[in-house]
């Protein structure tokens, strides 16, 4: 049996508000493709006195802080989760009619990266001052914003996104998020112009992400446990040393060229009192189905001397034989790195990022894909790796948890949803060359050379 319960506390303008022993009940979702949210539900009434009561309205306004925390506990493992920490965006009213119908407060509940979402930048803001109309290029060198994307990301965040002129309340954005940046690594020129950059913070981030080859999310997650190229451990809840809010981007760790990063994400078994139970959801679908893969710089280099125009493309015949043309085309920053040195370094870098890209959604759509209901374990979170039995009973399959949902009240205690992805065989998941079965490099670009034409042309 699994024991589970949730403390709540909000940050008003009045100070500290601990809600966990009125609450109704709580429920956060959060995934890759998503920024983490939920909700409260509360009474409609608090005692404040012995001789009075005030509503949740009028003591919770939008725009303050607020904490979510979860146990999961089975006599042996188990301890108090950070599952949602950000501004109160909502708070609602209900008041329905019958007998058992109860009144009550729901407050809406983002994350913090909620913020980085919300606040912007302007150039036409503040009548000019550097807030608002430069704030990109006062604080970012040419040099700083021409690097590998995470590192600019990094830069960005920190130098910009998190300056305290926009968001200031109770503590800027970085001393309430962590950053944990890592990717693939780029020498080139990137064609987002961050110097005239407007819009949300995190959208102008996202310009420097190459999907599918890296990824950028946000979770809810311990401070303390954070690995990667560029790592913040600013942030703290106020009172609290457990929230942390994380901006994560990652290389895209499916198996190829090799396993290791995917042996590297934590994994959960789920077994004994964690195992699946109640209800299972699982298909199968050719909507997954890609088999031309196309690589493309998203600026070409040219200077007077040279004009380099590459494009390499990874293609499955057997693929397009069964399911027809299915093509994947990704426009990227990781022009060239330092792995590839001498002429045909460009077109060897993306050769090698093309066949990564194309393996790794090669066979997507014979992996395992559908969703798990288990007890609450809120150490389970997106972009993990959870091992169970198979969704088709077909034996052991390891899965990478896409998202999850997490409901808790007092009469059924918790439990929760994974959505998950790309099951397999534990012995496929060891043979990085399952992925590139059927791939075949079928053209690469070509490069010309200005400086001999111009020769040739001299000799004329």
């Amino acid at each position: 049996m699994v024991y589970t319960d949730v403390r709540v506390k909000v940050w008003t303008q009045s100070g500290l508000l601990t809600l966990t022993d009125v609450v109704r009940s709580v429920q956060v979702q959060d995934g890759l493709d998503t920024l983490p949210q939920g909700s409260v539900l509360l009474p409609l009434h608090r005692t404040v006195s012995p001789s009075s009561r005030k509503r949740y309205s009028e003591l919770i306004t939008v725009g303050d802080l607020c904490l979510v925390e979860i146990l999961a506990w089975d006599g042996k493992r188990g301890d108090w989760e950070a599952v949602l920490h950000g501004p109160v965006v909502e708070v609602e009213e209900t008041e329905p009619l019958g007998p058992e119908a109860l009144p009550g407060t729901r407050l809406g509940v983002a994350s913090m990266a909620h913020f980085l979402a919300q606040d912007a930048v302007a150039r036409w803001m503040w009548f000019g001052a550097v807030e608002g109309w430069k704030p990109v290029e006062s604080r970012l060198s040419i040099q700083e914003m021409n690097d590998d994307p995470s590192s600019v990301v990094y830069r960005y965040l920190k130098k910009v996104a998190f300056h305290t002129a926009n968001w200031n309340n109770g503590g800027t954005l970085e001393d309430f998020l962590h950053l944990d940046l890592d990717g693939l690594k780029a020498v080139g020129p990137f064609s987002v112009e961050l110097q005239l950059a407007e819009g949300p913070h995190l959208e102008i981030v996202k310009g420097l992400v190459d999907y599918p080859l890296m990824e950028l999310y946000a979770t809810t997650d311990r401070a303390g446990s954070l690995k990667g190229a560029h790592t913040s451990q600013a942030g703290k809840a106020p009172g609290e040393g457990r929230a942390a809010t994380v901006v994560r981007m990652r290389k895209a760790p499916y198996p190829y060229p090799t396993t290791d990063e995917w042996q590297a994400l934590p994994l959960h078994v789920l077994e004994g009192e964690w195992r699946p139970v109640r209800s299972r959801a699982v298909a199968k679908t050719d909507q997954a189905v890609r088999n031309f893969f196309l690589l493309y710089p998203a600026l070409p280099f040219i200077d007077e001397y040279l004009l380099l125009a590459i494009g390499v493309a990874v293609a499955n015949r057997r693929s397009i034989q069964r399911y027809g043309y299915r093509p994947m085309k990704v426009r990227t920053h990781l022009i060239h790195n330092e792995s590839h040195p001498g002429p045909d370094a460009v077109v060897e870098t993306t050769k090698a990022l093309t066949m990564r890209m194309a393996a790794q959604w090669n066979r997507l759509h014979e992996m395992e894909a559908g969703t798990l209901e288990l007890p609450l374990a809120p150490w389970i979170r997106p972009g993990h790796r959870v091992r169970a039995e198979s969704l088709w009973g077909e034996g052991k399959r390891e899965y990478h948890v896409r998202a999850r949902a997490l409901f808790w009240d007092p009469q059924q205690g918790g439990r929760m949803t994974l959505a998950v992805e790309r099951g397999l065989p534990l012995e496929v998941y060891a043979d990085p060359g399952w992925f590139a079965k059927g791939l075949e490099v079928v053209r690469a670009g070509t490069e010309v050379t200005l400086a001999e034409l111009w020769k040739g042309a001299k000799r004329e």
